[in-house]
């Protein structure tokens, strides 16, 4: 179950799990996982699929299904969706300097 603390945590490494699995200093309050990890980084890959208006109605449905089963509660499903809102609006800015339509 992902929760808010999980999420700083992802949020600390950058979404990197190199990063976190090479680090010597493990958050051991997140009591993160591997699977934890790949599930924030599907709910944010998903989450910026529909934002940015590419998938169709089943699948932003089970983005949502999913979303809802991973997380312990709002306040992880906000901060859940507002580190994919920053993702997605990094990648936007990225490609845009870089001269890609």
């Amino acid at each position: 179950m992902l929760t808010v603390t999980k999420l700083q945590t992802y949020e600390k490494f950058d979404g990197s799990i190199d990063g976190w699995a090479l680090s010597a200093m493990h958050d051991d309050q997140s009591n993160m996982i591997d699977d934890d990890w790949y599930v924030i980084s599907d709910l944010i890959q998903g989450l910026s699929i529909v934002a940015n208006g590419f998938a169709s109605p089943a699948f932003a449905q089970q983005v949502e299904s999913k979303l809802v089963a991973s997380t312990a509660d709002d306040a992880t499903r906000d901060l859940l969706r507002t580190l994919a809102d920053r993702r997605r609006l990094n990648n936007a800015a990225h490609s845009h300097s870089e001269g890609t339509p």
